[in-house]
């Protein structure tokens, strides 16, 4: 996803500490990434962890598949 469409796709965005976004598969621009660490999920999942610096903008590209009769839908 190229810049423009992006900042477009953010219709509506959470500016406050802590604000946190879900999904099968998030989008992001951002121009510093910190070391991805490995941290223990559910049973032998594992989770991968960092965190974004410098004007991060997330974008959620496909939502929670369980969540999908519940969302309204986007047209």
């Amino acid at each position: 996803m190229d810049q423009k469409a992006m900042k477009a796709t953010a219709s509506s965005t959470a500016f406050s500490e802590g604000a946190a976004i879900r999904g099968e598969r998030v989008a992001a621009q951002f121009r510093k990434i910190h070391k991805v660490a490995v941290v223990h999920g559910t049973s032998t999942h594992n989770i991968r962890q960092t965190k974004l610096e410098g004007s991060v903008i997330c974008v959620i590209e496909k939502p929670l598949s369980h969540l999908k009769d519940v969302l309204p839908k986007s047209s």
